[in-house]
């Protein structure tokens, strides 16, 4: 289950990067819409059967929480990262977030923690360091855009906003970050309202929310509404990456809710390692590998399976 989640995240985190190159935003509004539509449709359903268990305030903020967390600044994070340093080494620095999550697994649920997992934890963070030297080298990694045209607006052939790479770890981190404590937070919403359908669905609406808050803040949101919900011109590459995500939350919400959060982590840490064999079938030379990405995300991958093992 969960190594299909991590599949359809990967998937989805090459269907971003593309969709960038004739996109004027990074896809965090159409996907987490997707992403809540699908899920508010299963809560109507489940509910409408009697097959959900009650809702209660302590298990409504805590999903509330994760989801602001996860869906909504991690995800915003994340795909600032696929748009600066791509996919394989976005995902490689994001799935750093394991660390963090079985501490405070160890902490507050009483899962294990043990001399195997500060060896996981060195290999994580060696993976980490062997990347971010790899990616502050560099400075072909940035989305170029393609040339665009309609009837309202146009790209040049060409569209970059030369961030140094710096920017693209520091964001792949921070998403790390939000991750591990927004999984964290699932965990315990999950122990207090046995449903990770209630869970996907409280947590897409507040992401939701913050996007479009955040949205109209800064005088965008009708850009945003004009680009996304464009019938002639639809971002097809975002629509496919929502519903991939879609499909992955799902699965990682069920797994999370099957089995201990450490052991959810190890198999989806997988990620790494899935999204560089698809970015090779993929995106090709637009995203350049090399031995240093696939080392460090080998070693993330081992690193987060010694954490457990």
């Amino acid at each position: 289950m969960i190594i299909l989640s991590a599949f359809s995240f990967s998937t989805g985190n090459i269907a971003i990067r593309r969709g960038m190159k004739t996109a004027h935003d990074d896809g965090i509004f159409i996907s987490i819409f997707i992403n809540m539509v699908a899920f508010s449709l299963l809560i109507i359903i489940f509910q409408l059967k009697g097959l959900l268990p009650p809702l209660t305030l302590k298990g409504f903020l805590l999903f509330a929480l994760a989801g602001l967390l996860t869906t909504f600044t991690g995800r915003s994070l994340f795909y600032v990262a696929i748009r600066v340093i791509g996919p394989s080494r976005a995902t490689s620095f994001r799935c750093s977030s394991p660390i963090l999550t079985v501490c405070l697994a160890f902490l507050f649920l009483s899962e294990r923690f043990n001399i195997s997992q500060f060896i996981g934890a060195t290999a994580i963070m060696g993976g980490v360091w062997i990347l971010s030297r790899e990616v502050l080298g560099r400075m072909d990694l940035e989305v170029v855009q393609a040339s665009v045209s309609s009837p309202n607006e146009s790209f040049p052939a060409s569209k970059v906003s030369n961030k140094s790479p710096l920017f693209g770890v520091l964001y792949a981190l921070g998403a790390a970050l939000s991750f591990g404590i927004g999984h964290f937070l699932r965990k315990l919403g999950l122990t207090e309202v046995p449903s990770p359908f209630w869970g996907m669905a409280i947590g897409t609406m507040i992401a939701w929310l913050a996007v479009v808050v955040h949205a109209t803040t800064k005088g965008e949101i009708k850009k945003l509404c004009h680009n996304n919900f464009n019938f002639h011109h639809p971002p097809w590459f975002f629509i496919l990456a929502g519903l991939f995500f879609t499909l992955g939350q799902m699965l990682s919400f069920m797994a999370i809710y099957f089995t201990a959060v450490s052991i959810v982590v190890i198999l989806a840490s997988s990620e790494p390692l899935i999204t560089l064999i698809i970015s090779r079938l993929i995106l090709r030379g637009e995203e350049p590998l090399n031995w240093q990405v696939i080392v460090s995300s080998g070693a993330v991958f081992l690193g987060v399976i010694l954490m457990i093992f």
